[in-house]
């Protein structure tokens, strides 16, 4: 299999989670009434036969009867696929180069960003709109007395924080680029990270924010 052929199922793959999220839906609220059933029965000996008669011109027994074959046989699958898929995701994290984040509130990204700076030992921050005239970051330049370049600005690592103050006091703290001399750090929105870097960067960064990611 080429490594295209690989993305394809991976795609693939994808898809069927999400169907498989909204079948997982479905059995829960199947679980739930079902539950809600037995304990009619359970307390009520009519209600029970009541059901009991119901239920013999319906196929909800062997419908369900279907189904835990089929839960058990893929819960099967997946305890195996379990064990192999983590070792696969070993493997990718030893190479990976490029990471998502994503975070509960703009405080947590905020944290993330600036201790990323700080993991990094970065001396400077170049900050820019991830799409040109996104952001206007010329009046904040001026503002604090900046070092513009043709994109963005440039800002020291020890006023790094009180800038994002000012972006957060512009309502300019989204989707834009920071970029040190070894990391690109995008912020999607106000609440997606995404660090490109190297694979030992990529692993410091990623055990730094575990606490705080999604």
């Amino acid at each position: 299999m080429t490594l295209a052929q690989l993305q394809g199922e991976l795609l693939k793959a994808k898809e069927g989670m999400g169907k498989a999220k909204i079948a997982n839906a479905s059995f829960e609220k199947v679980l739930q009434e079902m539950s809600i059933l037995k304990s009619r029965s359970i307390a009520n000996s009519q209600t029970r036969d009541q059901i009991l008669n119901e239920m013999k011109n319906k196929e909800i027994i062997d419908l369900f009867s279907s189904i835990e074959t089929d839960f058990e046989e893929l819960r099967t699958k997946m305890a195996k696929q379990s064990i192999e898929k983590e070792k696969i995701v070993d493997f990718f994290e030893s190479v990976r180069t490029k990471k998502s984040f994503g975070f509960i509130d703009m405080e947590g990204t905020i944290n993330f960003i600036e201790k990323t700076a700080e993991a990094l030992e970065a001396s400077h921050v170049a900050v820019r709109p991830e799409f040109i005239g996104m952001v206007d970051l010329g009046p904040l330049a001026i503002e604090m007395g900046l070092m513009k370049n043709n994109t963005g600005v440039i800002v020291e690592v020890e006023r790094f924080s009180e800038f994002i103050v000012a972006l957060l006091s512009k309502k300019c703290f989204h989707d834009l680029v920071f970029e040190t001399d070894k990391a690109k750090i995008s912020l999607h929105g106000s609440k997606e990270v995404v660090i490109e870097s190297d694979n030992v960067n990529i692993r410091i960064i990623t055990r730094m924010a575990k606490p705080e990611i999604l």
